[in-house]
């Protein structure tokens, strides 16, 4: 990992605009060039970032993700500001639209793509790729109408499929914003059905499945 000074790191977000940021300071930036700019801090004096900091496995996934034939940032550059305390992960812009925004911009959304996010949960699931930051917010549909996943450093690849209990509990954290909850629950029927059309489990983990996400959805 590249070890940067502070002059270094002002020059990288100088002119950048801020996409978020928390109690803690800047988490995202875009740069004049349209690269995106991710901060991680540790959080903790003792966890296993200090091992493997979030920002390594942020590339560490991207990179699995895509060798998995799951579209994904492609990481630029690595860096450490000591000055600062932040990791940096420097990654290509994807071009797209948060699949929250697709939901909720549109008055009459064709059944297709919940049907296209069913299918690519599945595919997710049977890939052994567990999500813990699976919303709505961290999925981007790309122009060809494809999904992408972005913020991918909260992620396991199991190299296997992912048993059914993992699946359920995915699903706590895919649905776990009330906003999410409702754009999705008028078309609950066409999501499952896609998702279990697609999924490795047998029909008695989907039918707990689909009970544990219609009580998370009442």
């Amino acid at each position: 990992m590249e070890k940067i000074n502070l002059e270094q790191y002002q020059s990288l977000i100088k002119d950048a605009h801020v996409i978020e940021k928390d109690g803690f300071g800047i988490k995202v930036l875009e740069t004049q060039q349209g690269d995106m700019i991710k901060l991680f801090r540790r959080k903790r004096l003792f966890s296993t970032a200090l091992l493997t900091p979030y920002a390594v496995r942020f590339d560490e996934n991207a990179k699995q993700l895509i060798a998995l034939n799951i579209p994904s940032v492609t990481v630029k550059r690595l860096a450490y500001c000591r000055a600062v305390k932040r990791y940096l992960v420097i990654y290509k812009r994807l071009d797209g639209e948060l699949l929250r925004d697709v939901l909720s911009n549109q008055d009459d959304v064709a059944e297709d793509i919940y049907r296209q996010f069913g299918e690519f949960i599945a595919e997710l699931h049977s890939k052994g790729v567990y999500f813990r930051s699976a919303h709505l917010k961290n999925i981007l549909q790309l122009p060809n109408g494809k999904f992408a996943l972005i913020d991918v450093s909260d992620m396991s690849i199991k190299g296997t499929p992912l048993r059914s209990g993992l699946c359920e509990r995915n699903f706590s954290h895919i649905f776990r914003y009330r906003e999410d909850q409702q754009l999705v629950k008028p078309h609950l029927a066409s999501f499952l059905t896609a998702y279990a059309n697609n999924s490795h489990l047998d029909t008695t983990a989907l039918a707990s499945i689909e009970r544990a996400i219609q009580l998370l959805l009442a």
